[in-house]
């Protein structure tokens, strides 16, 4: 009887996250286009047996991963830039007023996101959904230097948790099958946070580090 309620369980969950997905197109007159790449998450997870098998099919080990997690990254940055061309230059929420610059150093900012998350779940058995929660919740902290998290507002911290949390576990969701199949540490919850904590304070570092190396260049 459990075997079969929690069969019947899993399709109503899955049912109801694939019908959330929908919720950011609907709202995008009043919410704008950025956690839009909550929906494709959704998307990704409805179709993710096509996914797996096109990520198969890329071959090429890691590379293929970070090809992946830096597609979604800059989906992301694309999407955030769309609902800032709107503003005057000096009120965009973006690394530089330019569009194209900003998209430049967004490459610096999310590379090392993608890539410390990546080396993690290659080696311990982190889900798509357990990165999606420590991703999006540390995201909620560190979104504008600590100013979304202390503005007490719910809703900047469901918005801010669907998208950092979406781009984050894009490339782990895509991979899924292919991490199944490795050689993995279990770890348990407690140390799974704890190194999630690290690999999100250690990218956040690093992202700095090449903002500003970046940055030099222009």
């Amino acid at each position: 009887m459990r075997t079969l309620e929690g069969a019947k369980t899993k399709p109503s969950r899955e049912r109801l996250f694939h019908f959330a997905g929908l919720i950011p197109l609907f709202m995008i007159p009043w919410a704008g286009t950025t956690w839009v790449i909550f929906t494709a998450l959704a998307a990704v997870h409805r179709f993710r047996e096509r996914a797996w098998k096109f990520y198969a099919s890329l071959g090429g080990g890691f590379a293929r991963y970070m090809v992946i997690g830096m597609g979604s990254a800059c989906l992301t940055e694309t999407l955030a830039v769309i609902d800032n061309l709107k503003r005057p230059p000096g009120e965009r929420v973006l690394f530089n007023p330019n569009p194209l610059t900003d998209l430049y150093l967004a490459f610096a900012y999310y590379l090392p996101f993608i890539l410390f998350w990546g080396l993690a779940v290659r080696r311990y058995n982190y889900s798509w959904k357990e990165v999606f929660l420590i991703g999006g919740a540390t995201g909620i902290l560190m979104e504008q230097m600590g100013a979304v998290f202390f503005s007490f507002n719910p809703l900047a911290w469901l918005y801010v948790l669907l998208v950092y949390g979406s781009y984050k576990a894009m490339p782990v969701l895509v991979a899924e099958d292919c991490l199944k199949k490795r050689e993995r540490r279990k770890l348990k919850t407690w140390k799974k946070l704890t190194l999630g904590l690290l690999v999100e304070s250690t990218a956040f570092v690093s992202a700095g580090a090449l903002l500003w190396s970046f940055k030099l260049i222009l």
